[in-house]
């Protein structure tokens, strides 16, 4: 799984992101088993879980955010995807930074 290790969004948009899983000679073939899930702490320290939903083949999924990101504090916050490949651990962590910046309207 490859991506950029910062997203920019624009404070009150929606956030979505889709990743897709590319298997490796040592981990699951899809992440049909694999449980994922995803916070996102903005530069206040505030947490906002992410719900993720994968697609029928295991072999992408989509991280979204279901509430309102204009209470998300401007500035760098840090966003982690955890996977869980076996029930009692957490295997792996992919952590990205998200820029929020305020809304531009002309």
């Amino acid at each position: 799984m490859t991506c950029p290790s910062t997203v920019t969004v624009s404070q009150g948009n929606t956030f979505s992101c889709t990743f897709t899983w590319t298997p490796g000679a040592s981990g699951p073939a899809n992440l049909l088993t694999t449980t994922l899930t995803s916070t996102f702490e903005d530069k206040d320290g505030n947490a906002y879980n992410m719900t993720i939903t994968k697609a029928g083949d295991g072999l992408s999924f989509t991280v979204y955010y279901n509430g309102d990101t204009s209470s998300w504090a401007l500035g760098v916050g840090k966003w982690d995807i955890k996977f869980a490949f076996s029930a009692s651990s957490i295997s792996r962590t992919e952590i990205f930074r998200v820029n929020v910046i305020d809304s531009v309207t002309v």
